[in-house]
């Protein structure tokens, strides 16, 4: 079985490279990415327990795409795109609900601390903090560490394309981010503000 069919969150990607290209071409580039998916993991089992093993499929993805002649970094990154604006209605509905948004805001130093800490394999630099501005540079990313080791450290574009897409859904908390290690840059200066007035 490929072990890309495991991957619920690369499913709507399987679409949307059918929709791009023929049914045909599409399932023996998902195939290459399975077959390229094992190779990694045989190549280093303990890899799996990595904490930037999201980047595993997407490394796939590419390698598979790329081999294939595709654009991976554009197809990747429409992807991350898309999905990332469904996220962001999600978290829209959901922060307009009455008082979450405020409750998400106090609570803010630990959700990040939760999402992007020490724990989760980051290394960051709290540049400031609530009640003014939420802010943090992102010094190094587990998944972007892995893509690079892999050799495929654009690979998680797609990623970085998702983050900043479903970060903007937030009901009266503002996102910004500029940068990004994935890109080159030193780190991904992520900087949140309480705004009553946006939406």
């Amino acid at each position: 079985m490929n072990p890309m069919n495991r991957q619920l969150f690369f499913q709507g990607f399987r679409k949307q490279l059918r929709a791009a290209l023929s049914d045909e071409r599409a399932a023996a580039i998902w195939a290459d990415a399975g077959r390229e998916y094992a190779r990694i993991l045989a190549a280093d089992p303990a890899i799996k327990s990595h904490k930037g093993a999201l980047a595993l499929p997407v490394v796939a993805l590419w390698r598979a795409l790329s081999s294939a002649g595709e654009d991976a970094e554009a197809l990747l990154n429409a992807y991350g795109d898309r999905l990332g604006r469904r996220f962001a209605g999600i978290v829209h509905a959901l922060t307009c609900i009455p008082g979450v948004s405020r409750l998400l805001w106090k609570r803010v130093d630990s959700i990040m601390d939760r999402m992007s800490g020490e724990a989760k394999g980051y290394r960051r630099r709290i540049v400031s903090k609530p009640p003014d501005m939420y802010g943090v540079d992102i010094l190094s990313c587990p998944y972007h560490e892995l893509a690079k080791q892999l050799g495929a450290e654009r690979a998680v574009l797609c990623i970085c394309h998702l983050d900043k897409a479903y970060m903007k859904g937030f009901h009266h908390i503002r996102y910004e981010r500029t940068t990004a290690v994935s890109e080159g840059a030193g780190c991904c200066d992520y900087r949140l503000r309480y705004d009553p007035d946006k939406d």
